[in-house]
């Protein structure tokens, strides 16, 4: 799996996933993408970015087929998806962080 360094993020160290590429968006603001990760429900509230690093938006949903998923992402800019639909872009997820409880059960 391909590991980006996004050139805004890099003080802070985070690596990204790609997460897969654009495949249609919705004039309501979604973007769908047809995943290149397995296990797609980790990705469920992680932060989108194109290749250039410019953050796209938040992953919303997944739908679809168990073998077949996609990936539903809430844009930032509705009128950013026509642009991404139209260069084919790869996407990259930042996951979100675990949380973890104070105390208790595991």
């Amino acid at each position: 799996m391909r590991n980006l360094v996004i050139p805004r993020l890099t003080s802070r160290c985070f690596s990204v996933k790609l997460l897969g590429i654009t495949e249609n968006w919705t004039k309501n603001g979604h973007l769908i993408v047809r995943p290149y990760v397995k296990d797609v429900l980790k990705y469920v509230g992680a932060i989108v970015y194109d290749s250039s690093g410019r953050r796209v938006g938040v992953v919303t949903d997944v739908i679809g087929r168990v073998d077949n998923p996609r990936i539903v992402a809430k844009l930032d800019c509705r009128d950013l998806g026509e642009l991404l639909l139209s260069r084919k872009e790869r996407l990259y997820a930042l996951l979100p962080r675990e949380r973890r409880g104070r105390g208790g059960r595991p």
